[in-house]
């Protein structure tokens, strides 16, 4: 039989085309379809699955934040007056009040009475199947919000959390070129979003080791010890090209001190998976819904310009309610259901994380 050459569709478009209609051994073949179906896409979400959950109780979700007062000379003279020592205690801080408000996440399912009923390749239900899909993409979903995006808490039209970065106002590096095109939030108990000024793509650039060292530091001597270091897929390869470039010069200068190696088994390790600090060790991890897209017109969306260094211990994902089926019944010849879930990001101590600003993810 002389070769066939496939065309757009695969073998099975090829063998059904016109030239080949009356071929009786084409005809009588029986399509060969696996019984399974393969997502191509990812379904991890990274930073959510870091995190720990709690309740919130209302739409506008609030939480307080304590600290201690600054270490000072604490000797007392013999027979102190209390006067002297409530006057102490009044100039230490004062608990803060935080609150973002719950965001509605919401998919819907519309699935024909006959895509149920056919015998379909994979599917064992139409609805079932639907159902999952929409759940995986609506957690995909919460995930970008938490750190892709610049958004706001805010209350009026629709409710939204605030992300990562809009919680971000004292353990900053920003990397610009030009510093003053961005501005750190100013009120973190709102969860208000940064703003930006004419930012460019000359303006960013790249990761370095410093960067991540310097924010290290500032979050200690705020009291924190980050833990975690999420990068976007670009800036986790600079990463470790930083850390693994030898007698590197300029803006990487220093950065050559850690050298390829090869483990026991022979695989040679490329990547830094720890990076162990002056202030403790971190984890390296990837986020590749951080790297989605690249928006430079004044209010960069994606988080492949930042790199989030903190302790997991300080964020939750609060629940006003959690992920559930709605089923909304029959309409006509189609069966309709939704899913939907409320929640908002909860940040016990804003102070105990940081924000790498300006990074080209080169």
């Amino acid at each position: 039989m002389p070769g066939r050459t496939f065309t757009a569709g695969g073998p099975k478009a090829a063998a059904r085309s016109a030239s080949e209609t009356g071929n009786s051994m084409n005809s009588s073949e029986r399509e060969d379809l696996a019984n399974f179906i393969s997502m191509i896409s990812r379904d991890e979400t990274p930073f959510l699955s870091s995190i720990g959950r709690t309740k919130a109780k209302a739409v506008f979700h609030e939480w307080q934040t304590d600290e201690l007062a600054a270490p000072v000379d604490g000797a007392a003279a013999d027979g102190v007056s209390y006067t002297t020592q409530n006057t102490a205690q009044a100039a230490e801080p004062l608990r803060t009040r935080l609150g973002a408000y719950c965001q509605i996440n919401s998919k819907t399912i519309t699935v024909t009475g006959t895509k149920r009923a056919v015998d379909q390749a994979g599917v064992a239900d139409e609805y079932a199947y639907q159902l999952k899909k929409r759940g995986i993409e609506m957690k995909r979903d919460q995930e970008f919000g938490l750190v892709h995006s610049w958004q706001s808490s805010v209350a009026s039209g629709t409710r939204k959390f605030g992300g990562y970065q809009s919680w971000i106002n004292v353990n900053i590096v920003n990397a610009l070129v030009a510093p003053a095109d961005y501005t750190a939030p100013t009120n973190t108990g709102a969860g208000v979003a940064g703003t930006f000024a004419n930012v460019i793509t000359s303006d960013l650039v790249p990761l370095s080791l410093s960067h991540v060292d310097v924010l290290m530091q500032t979050i200690y001597e705020q009291g924190g010890k980050a833990s975690k270091l999420m990068l976007s897929p670009a800036n986790r390869r600079a990463f470790s090209a930083r850390a693994q470039a030898a007698g590197s010069t300029g803006s990487n200068a220093g950065d050559g001190n850690v050298r390829r190696n090869i483990d026991e088994s022979g695989a040679l390790r490329q990547s830094v998976e720890i990076y162990r600090s002056d202030f403790g060790d971190v984890m390296v991890v990837p986020n590749y819904i951080m790297g989605l897209t690249q928006t430079l017109t004044g209010t960069p969306g994606a988080a492949n310009f930042s790199a989030f260094l903190y302790d997991p211990q300080w964020f939750a994902w609060a629940t006003l309610r959690p992920m559930q089926e709605v089923d909304l019944g029959q309409l006509g010849d189609s069966i309709i259901g939704q899913i939907v879930e409320e929640g908002t990001l909860e940040v016990k101590n804003p102070r105990g994380c940081g924000l790498i600003f300006g990074l080209s993810g080169a």
